[in-house]
């Protein structure tokens, strides 16, 4: 090679160079759009540049472009087919996005390239911890640990599993480690809160929720929280910013994690509905409120001819979508969907989504005006007797709100239902123990 080509090879590898600095520091200050022309910039001068189609990969996934980040990761991988971080982060995002086999076996082949790669072995112990496998992810974690003693979300999953194996005391003390590492960790003074509520600390719990809300007092998850946990006035339902943030976070492992709590209603629900509509007929039109991953569409199907979803979360409508089973999908709110919509419905299901209204009056109502005369009203709540709690409602420890018989009762004949049947079911497991539910058919009159 002549030494002007040299020269010429040295100057593109520096501007490779460069560009790919430049590309790295807008993507950590968080400006992706600059981020992404940069990286770009770098695979024009080099197309098979490996570092350049990765994290143009994660831009695109921060972005909510997850096929075209599984194309550049991949051919990043391609390229380089032992990129720990690249592989690392294509099974993240297959695990963020619910595809747990695939994340799995991309982990394990890591660990068994990268057997001391620290980030892997916490992301397949959270993968063990979602599918029950405790003590395998337990293992994983204290693996992590003993290669970085001070890693701050080693210490976090490792409280999170310790709450799984219901070792309150030992969770308790790996949160406290989370937050001397990092005193701003807001998922972590949450979980603290939460176990010292478990540990019969209310009071700890309360003052951990309040300083938190200080500094952040944007956090409705924190708030809500704290209404639990105080038992004062509570509010009549829960925020729409505390459901969009709890469900977008549990999308990718809902389905599997009530699979595992024995959840019912979905199935229950579609008995009441296959049994309230003529079953020789397909020509129903259902909406579905708080749809979320779409689990009571496939029990319905069979006398569906339009299925509406409406659902706060994006992430669990994106879920839903997969399933091709819903004609159309709304992320709005309940009531304020109904309130708008001009559209009649044969029938009106709600499973295991007025658990985060206490007041129920409104959702009613809204639901009676959208119902198509002798139309359909199927839903569940939980349940408590007055000799439990005395009030008609009440929000629940675990952030969710019960309700009385005799207030469902009362709540849909001033909406002007008429109450067809109500039964005692069992929604759910928690904690190994049976959750009291009830699971409602009430009816529109009219011809």
């Amino acid at each position: 090679m002549s030494v002007t080509s040299l020269i010429m090879s040295q100057t593109k590898n520096n501007k490779i160079t460069h560009n790919l600095e430049l590309a790295r520091a807008l993507h950590k200050q968080g400006n992706l759009t600059q981020a992404t022309a940069a990286y770009k910039k770098v695979l024009r001068l080099a197309p098979t540049q490996p570092d350049a189609l990765h994290y143009l990969g994660l831009v695109y996934y921060q972005t909510g472009q997850v096929n075209e980040a599984l194309f550049n990761i991949k051919r990043a991988l391609v390229i380089a087919p032992h990129y720990a971080d690249a592989m690392n982060n294509l099974a993240n995002i297959y695990k963020e996005t619910g595809d747990l086999l695939k994340a799995q076996a991309l982990y394990t082949r890591l660990l068994s390239i990268a057997p001391h790669h620290t980030n892997t072995l916490i992301n397949l112990a959270i993968i063990f911890k979602q599918t029950k496998q405790t003590q395998e992810a337990l293992h994983l974690i204290h693996r992590a640990l003993a290669l970085e003693p001070q890693h701050v979300i080693a210490h976090y999953n490792l409280g999170n599993i310790q709450i799984d194996l219901q070792q309150f005391e030992l969770a308790k003390s790996s949160f406290m480690k989370v937050l001397m590492l990092e005193p701003l960790h807001h998922q972590a003074t949450k979980q603290l809160a939460y176990v010292l509520a478990e540990l019969g600390q209310t009071a700890a719990a309360i003052e951990t929720l309040q300083n938190l809300i200080e500094h952040r007092p944007e956090d409705a998850i924190a708030q809500h929280l704290l209404a639990a946990y105080t038992q004062n006035t509570p509010p009549l339902r829960a925020a729409d910013n505390y459901i969009k943030q709890t469900f977008d976070h549990y999308s990718a492992s809902f389905n599997l994690s009530l699979a595992q709590l024995e959840y019912q209603v979905p199935q229950l629900i579609g008995e009441k509905v296959l049994s309230s509509l003529s079953p020789a007929s397909s020509q129903h039109d259902i909406l579905d409120l708080g749809c979320g991953t779409g689990l009571c569409a496939e029990f319905i199907k069979p006398v569906c001819r339009a299925l509406i979803g409406v659902d706060l979360s994006a992430k669990m409508l994106a879920q839903a979508a997969k399933l091709n089973l819903y004609k159309e999908l709304h992320e709005a709110e309940l009531v304020e969907f109904m309130s708008k919509t001009v559209k009649p419905f044969d029938c009106v299901i709600c499973a295991d989504t007025f658990v985060y209204l206490g007041e129920l009056h409104s959702a009613f109502s809204a639901t009676l005006r959208v119902l198509k005369p002798q139309g359909y009203f199927i839903f569940s709540v939980e349940q408590h007797s007055t000799t439990v709690n005395s009030n008609d409602y009440y929000l629940q420890r675990n952030g969710r709100y019960s309700h009385t018989k005799a207030y469902i009762n009362t709540a849909l004949q001033l909406a002007g239902f008429t109450l067809c049947t109500i039964e005692n079911i069992v929604p759910r497991l928690e904690k190994g123990k049976a959750v009291s539910g009830a699971l409602i058919v009430a009816q529109k009159p009219g011809k």
